[in-house]
């Protein structure tokens, strides 16, 4: 008996052992796939975020689309699409915060170009519609990341609800702190040296409009409109003026050039046309910046003038900018063939590297210019009669009509001269 109560004590000892062994292993197997499981959650959480995480916002004449994917380096990326993308440098996290331009209302841009708020108010909306954005991104990106963290349980058949709550916060909890991080370690200065992709290099348009903010168009529109208002003054005056005789013949014709996309310039074009009470505008190219369809509904204001527009495409226009001045009522292109209007007989040709159909290379060569000037020369020699005005983008494509033509209009230079 003693043989057997022994025997039955030693087999207890043992059993409990074995017990505590299983109880051990089954703890570090619930740890283990407990953190397999948080593994994937955070795996499906960035997935999630990454392919379904896109928010839309507006902000004035902007509509924007605010995304975040994983990334090499941490960096925010302005993209406007198809121009390229403006990068800086701005946190720590390996995460790419992607603000993506996704419509532009043309009719906003014009009222913030015609009557712009006062600076001071514009920057503090624009800080409290920012700040309001990012929370409500944050919270759709944390929900986001616990919808992704719940796709692992359903996706394993898990059926214990301790499992489906542990993969949630798991999701959202990643989610929550890549997000703090991020915005703890950005730094906006960083845009004050920032890289550019793609097409945006030759843009200055779009840099300008990223890096101001339209927040120099009141300036700008209140000397235009000084402008506009001095020059009707003193066209008045000169009309006014005893012994001062007007030829009922007498031909106005509005030159412009190098508009370049500005609103502020298309709207001083207008009033001053209007108020100059002109025949008709002859504009002698640039009124693009890379030739895109888009950029023409950003000269739409021409469309309202109410005499003849005549265009001569420069270097940084296309075949698409010649297309949108087409559109518009009162839109000619001068290219190559004269044309008789408001009386006056005008001979033009586009820039060379006008003739391409949309964005591309703005930079005309030396050769290419001397060709289109020959061709200029033999369109004016057969013309009959001769032309009043000879219109060309680049002065270096007139040179050989010079001590020919009456009149040469032209742009490109970027400042008013005047030659005999």
């Amino acid at each position: 008996m003693p043989r057997q109560e022994a025997s039955r004590g030693t087999f207890t000892a043992q059993e409990a052992g074995s017990a505590g062994d299983s109880a051990r292993n089954r703890r570090a197997r619930a740890a283990g796939f407990a953190l397999l499981l948080a593994v994937l959650s955070v795996l499906s959480a960035g997935l999630v975020v990454t392919h379904f995480g896109t928010r839309v916002y507006r902000w004035r004449a902007l509509d924007v689309a605010v995304s975040i994917q994983p990334a090499p380096r941490g960096e925010t990326r302005l993209a406007f699409t198809p121009l390229g993308e403006l990068r800086a440098r701005t946190h720590e996290t390996p995460l790419a915060l992607r603000v993506a331009l996704r419509a532009i209302s043309f009719d906003g841009v014009r009222d913030l170009v015609e009557r712009p708020p006062d600076r001071a108010v514009l920057e503090e909306e624009f800080k409290s519609a920012a700040r309001a954005a990012l929370l409500d991104f944050a919270r759709q990106q944390v929900a986001l990341g616990a919808v992704g963290g719940l796709l692992v349980p359903l996706a394993l058949h898990l059926r214990r609800a301790r499992w489906w709550l542990h993969c949630a916060a798991c999701g959202a909890l990643f989610t929550a702190a890549a997000f703090y991080l991020t915005t703890r370690t950005f730094n906006p200065s960083a845009f004050a040296s920032p890289t550019y992709t793609g097409s945006l290099r030759q843009a200055d348009w779009v840099i300008e409009m990223v890096k101001d903010g339209f927040l120099r168009a009141e300036a700008l529109s209140d000397r235009l409109r000084t402008a506009a208002r001095n020059l009707q003054a003193l066209y008045l005056r000169l009309n006014e003026a005893q012994g001062v005789e007007h030829p009922d013949d007498l031909i106005r014709v509005l030159h412009v050039s190098d508009i370049h996309n500005n609103p502020a310039a298309v709207a001083f074009v207008r009033e001053l046309a209007d108020k100059s009470r002109v025949d008709l505008v002859v504009d002698t190219g640039d009124l693009s910046d890379l030739g895109l369809p888009l950029e023409n509904r950003l000269s739409q204001g021409l469309a309202g003038l109410g005499v003849p527009y005549l265009f001569c495409p420069g270097n940084h226009d296309s075949r698409a900018t010649v297309a949108g001045v087409l559109r518009m009522p009162t839109g000619a292109a001068l290219e190559g063939e004269p044309v008789t209007v408001a009386g006056l007989r005008l001979l033009g040709a586009a820039d060379p590297a006008s003739l391409r159909p949309g964005a591309g290379d703005v930079n005309t060569s030396d050769q290419a210019l001397r060709n289109a000037g020959e061709q200029l020369l033999a369109a004016y020699d057969q013309s009959d009669p001769k032309p009043d005005l000879v219109c060309v983008h680049n002065p270096r494509q007139a040179e050989p009509l010079v001590g020919k033509a009456r009149v040469i209009l032209c742009g490109h230079m970027h400042r008013a001269q005047i030659e005999e």
